[in-house]
């Protein structure tokens, strides 16, 4: 409880801001190299916000779980929550990945004006990819998560 409320409606807040955010800074950073650049401190702080807010979440949905008293509804909701975790680890890891790519080609960067490394072009699809499917993943089931918990809340 804080300030009389209970932790998971705040806790999970975070999560719904945190990943849509870190979805779209993951997506933008994975098609536009010059935001990449920019936006990376920042987009990497969010998804790391959201990833350890996804099983805090869930932990105090648990706690909450027991004192308010199990239906059908909150067992929906819950299941609902637990499935957005895995793809808010493939989402943190793109970004964490897109994040080592820029440092890796800033450093590298005026070194050697030779051809670019072969490795490059198939890291930078599959962190797309990954950042598509963990975006778009995530958000997908945030979202449905929140409904299915106000629904929990306000259907009698």
């Amino acid at each position: 409880m804080v300030f009389g409320l209970p932790l998971h409606p705040l806790v999970a807040h975070a999560v719904v801001v945190c990943v849509p955010l870190a979805a779209l800074g993951a997506i933008l950073m994975a098609f536009w190299p010059a935001a990449a650049r920019r936006l990376w401190p920042a987009v990497l702080f969010v998804a790391t916000i959201g990833l350890i807010a996804v099983p805090l979440t869930t932990q105090s949905g648990e706690s909450l779980e027991e004192r308010v008293g199990e239906s059908e509804l909150v067992e929906a909701h819950a299941k609902q929550g637990e499935q957005a975790l895995p793809f808010v680890i493939v989402l943190w890891l793109a970004v964490a990945g897109i994040c080592l790519l820029i440092y890796l080609l800033q450093r590298t960067r005026g070194v050697a004006d030779g051809p670019r490394p072969r490795w490059r072009p198939v890291v930078t699809v599959v962190l797309a990819a990954m950042a598509l499917v963990g975006g778009v993943g995530g958000v997908v089931e945030v979202v449905l998560a929140g409904h299915s918990g106000a629904k929990a809340v306000w259907t009698k």
